[in-house]
């Protein structure tokens, strides 16, 4: 008889994430049930309840779980964001690089897709998911492009004009995920290719010039 071996425990505990934010996001927190999230992730039932107590405690793990995904691909630091350069073409140059990795983030990364029902839902209603959001990622991509903001338009960072040119900037890119069907449909394509993502970094750039002189 072949040996019984018991599954990872830290697979497990993968799988159930994985499985909380597509049907979280498909079905919403009260419609979804932990025997359909234990059957997605081919778990034991009681397996959520071992890893994150209760279906509250599983739905927090993959708010957390999409913040720590979003800062790690940005490349942004949950402590802060860094003091911006005191020399501009530095604080400009760290700005593009930013926005490069958003693009390639929000408009290539079919993680991304995958996250985006749920994040929507909690734009919709927020609930102490969107605490977790807002604090390890939301806020921390806010506050480390308006620093350099701030620092290219000689206004402070809580000055209302950087806090809505952030928000601003930040929507015309998240816009390539969320708008990415009327857009591919627009361009006649079923994905972004290599070439339309160097174009979306060109156009998106282009908008940063305007911080290029004081």
């Amino acid at each position: 008889m072949a040996p019984h071996h018991r599954p990872d425990p830290a697979v497990t505990r993968d799988r159930l994430i994985q499985a909380g934010i597509r049907l979280f996001g498909e079905h919403g927190y009260k419609a979804t049930t932990t025997r359909m999230l234990a059957d997605a992730a081919g778990a034991n039932i009681g397996s959520i309840a071992y890893h994150f107590d209760n279906k509250h405690g599983l739905y927090l793990a993959a708010a957390r779980y999409i913040a720590d995904q979003l800062r790690e691909r940005l490349a942004l630091d949950e402590a802060g964001a860094p003091a911006a350069p005191e020399d501009r073409d530095a604080a400009l140059a760290e700005l593009r690089a930013i926005a490069r990795r958003m693009v390639r983030t929000f408009a290539a990364d079919d993680d991304c897709r995958q996250w985006l029902l749920l994040v929507m839902r909690e734009q919709v209603r927020p609930s102490e998911a969107f605490d977790i959001l807002q604090a390890q990622a939301f806020g921390v991509v806010q506050a480390t492009l308006g620093s350099l903001i701030a620092r290219l338009t000689d206004r402070a960072l809580d000055d209302r004009r950087v806090i809505l040119e952030t928000h601003t900037l930040v929507g015309q890119i998240v816009f390539f995920l969320v708008g990415r069907e009327p857009l591919l449909r627009r361009l006649g394509m079923t994905a972004f290719d290599e070439a339309t993502l160097v174009e979306i970094e060109a156009v998106v750039e282009g908008h940063l010039e305007r911080y290029a002189s004081p």
